[in-house]
């Protein structure tokens, strides 16, 4: 029997749901779909240019681990630019540290404990169009134009 995958661990979620060509209508059916912990990886490597082993102790797995990740999410990147097909960043195993929220009038990304339940108002400008990145991304938020 294999043993259980261990949940990776993500400090921020992304913005945007995915990208697409474009001249090219949305084509959900053939458009390739990145991981969170593929996005993550990604995020931590490319973005904020830390080395595999910062990374795997960020997202909690190990080196090895990180390294498959990232070449997945690499090639998947690749093939989307390549072939002009529409890029879906959603699913994976991962667990989220704190609740991630956006500002709709400001693009302000922030996040807060898991004990705080009530939607916050944004600490960059007070407005209260926020939305739970957190909720949208692990089932669909229903919300946002993201998600509909």
């Amino acid at each position: 029997m294999p043993r259980l995958k261990a949940l990776r661990t993500l400090q921020e979620l992304p913005v945007v749901k995915g990208f697409r060509p474009l001249w090219m209508r949305p084509n959900y059916r053939s458009a390739v779909v990145m991981q969170l912990e593929e996005y993550e990886a990604i995020r931590l490597m490319d973005y904020e240019n830390l080395t595999h082993e910062q990374a795997a102790e960020k997202m909690g797995v190990s080196r090895p681990t990180v390294t498959r990740i990232y070449d997945q999410a690499r090639k998947k990147l690749a093939t989307s630019l390549v072939e002009g097909r529409s890029f879906l960043i959603e699913g994976g195993e991962i667990q989220l540290d704190g609740i991630h929220y956006f500002c709709e009038s400001c693009q302000q990304k922030f996040s807060r404990p898991e004990t705080e339940s009530e939607l916050p108002l944004c600490p960059q400008c007070g407005s209260n169009k926020i939305i739970s990145l957190s909720e949208c991304f692990t089932r669909g938020c229903r919300r946002c134009r993201r998600c509909r």
